[in-house]
This record gives C-alpha cells, sequence and structure tokens, in this order.
C-alpha cells in the first residue's frame, strides 16, 4: 500500500494521549480540550461519551483527526442528512485546517454542538426517522442486527465488528436486548 501523507499536520493535534495497558497494547484517550459546558456549546459528559465513539469508528487510523469524507460518513450515522457541501461549509466553520478540511476529536464536538444548537428538534426527528426505517414493530427499540442494518445503510463504507461494538455502547438495553433508539436519540440530540 502506498504511503499516505496525514491530512494535516498531526503535531497540533493535542487532543490525543496515547497509554500502554499492562499487556503493552496501546490504548487511545481524546481529551476535551475546552468547556464544552459553556452556553455556546452546551454538551454534557454523556453527549461527549457518545460523540467520542462515534469519532473513534471512523478515526479508523487513530490520530485523532477526521478526514472531511469521514466526517460525513458520521453525520450520516447520527442521521444529519447534509449534503458535501452542507457537511463542508460545517467543518470550515470550527477547522483550523483550512486546506484538507479536516477535523481534529474538539473540533468535531464543536461542529456537532453547533449543529444540534442550530435546530435540535430537526436533527432529533431525522434520527429518529433514519431508525424508525428498521423499526418493523415499532417499538423505539432494534435487535443488534437491525441496528447493524441501519449502519451499513448509513455508512459508506464496510462496518467493522470491533466499531459496530464499540457504537453500540452507546444505547441503552432492556431485558431482551434490545436497544433503545429513543432515549439515543434524546441524549445525542438534546432540545
Amino acid at each position: 500500500m502506498p504511503f499516505k501523507p496525514p491530512p494535516r499536520d498531526l503535531s497540533n493535534v493535542r487532543c490525543v494521549k496515547r497509554t500502554k495497558d499492562k499487556n503493552g497494547e496501546e490504548k487511545i484517550e481524546l481529551q476535551v480540550l475546552f468547556d464544552p459546558e459553556d452556553p455556546k456549546w452546551d454538551l454534557n459528559e454523556e453527549i461527549i461519551t457518545d460523540l467520542k465513539e462515534i469519532f473513534l469508528m471512523f478515526d479508523t487510523d487513530q490520530d485523532g483527526v477526521l478526514t472531511i469524507e469521514q466526517v460525513h460518513q458520521a453525520m450520516r450515522v447520527m442521521g444529519h442528512r447534509r449534503s458535501e457541501e452542507d457537511v463542508l461549509n460545517q467543518v470550515k466553520e470550527v477547522s483550523d485546517d483550512s486546506k484538507n478540511n479536516s477535523l481534529e476529536f474538539n473540533e468535531f464536538l464543536k461542529m456537532v454542538a453547533l449543529d444540534i444548537k442550530s435546530d435540535p428538534a430537526k436533527n432529533k426527528n431525522e434520527l429518529l426517522d433514519a431508525f424508525r426505517h428498521f423499526d418493523k414493530d415499532e417499538d423505539g427499540k432494534l435487535s443488534v442486527e437491525e441496528l447493524r442494518e441501519v449502519m451499513i445503510s448509513m455508512g459508506e463504507g464496510p462496518l467493522l465488528e470491533k466499531e459496530f461494538n464499540s457504537f453500540i455502547k452507546c444505547f441503552n438495553a432492556d431485558s431482551d436486548g434490545l436497544l433503545d433508539y429513543e432515549g439515543f436519540c434524546s441524549k445525542v440530540c438534546q432540545n
């Protein structure tokens, strides 16, 4: 595979903390480097945790940066149906990378926060509609396999099992193992 240069100067990406666990495996921790509770952003810990899972699902090289294509895929997975031009404009609003229009984790959080604040009810309804399409018994819950169908239909590329299992943790499951997508939508798209 030919060498592909990183989408931006990674020396400026300070949100990634790399450590090793007791087995010597490298662990990646994404750090929030701004005040997420500031009224401009209005993000709580629960939303940040969910957005972190989504970010990591698309940050396949684990450098703390998403390309514009990965941002577009992440927005689709969150139910935000936007044109490439709209996503590019949102990225430009918060990104320090004007050359490649990539987003590091903190910029991603800010972009989503601004998007949620622009019209939270619209974003929540878009996401609910995406999930409802696969909710055959219309109970606000999906099986793991139904969620997998949602993810495959909304994403642009293959869905890695590790990424999918990580994303499932964002959902509350009932005693039957069904995932509560309505609760997830309420968390991610707070009104």
